[in-house]
């Protein structure tokens, strides 16, 4: 059985002469852990799922919602670039920004939050593709988003 606590929950601490926030060093530490060794060669959707699950269940009502709960928690800040189809980007992402080009795209759990805030908004299946990245060399990411 998996634990769970609220957004009100998890927002709470005693930590009292340190306060709530930490480096995004550390947030990084634990993403980037190689969990590929311990899920497998799916652990990218497997973050994808969990960044979904938490945008659904934070029952966004519009857009502006999203915005504010990325800026709030410091996430990053969001732009609607397109409305059709729908991109959305994020700068200072607190997964990617300011990482090195690897190649890649990184923010499999900011993909997933989008899809899950906007599962909620639009009422409909999405996914969110990612684009552009810091892994990739951007200084964005941006995601191409699908209704299913």
């Amino acid at each position: 059985m998996a634990i769970r606590f609220s957004i009100d929950e998890i927002s709470k601490s005693n930590r009292h002469t340190l306060g709530r926030d930490i480096d995004v060093a550390v947030f990084r530490l634990i993403r980037f852990m190689d969990l590929e060794k311990y899920l497998g060669r799916g652990a990218h959707g497997v973050i994808y799922e969990c960044g979904r699950e938490l945008g659904q269940s934070l029952n966004p009502k519009n857009i502006d919602d999203l915005i504010k709960f990325c800026e709030e928690y410091k996430i990053g800040k969001i732009e609607v670039v397109n409305k059709n189809p729908i991109q959305i980007r994020v700068y200072e992402c607190i997964s990617c920004s300011g990482l090195p080009e690897v190649g890649e795209t990184l923010c499999w759990f900011e993909g997933g939050f989008i899809a899950g805030c906007l599962e909620k908004i639009l009422n409909k299946k999405v996914r969110a593709k990612e684009t552009h990245c810091a892994g990739l060399g951007d200084d964005f990411c941006q995601f191409e988003i699908t209704t299913l």
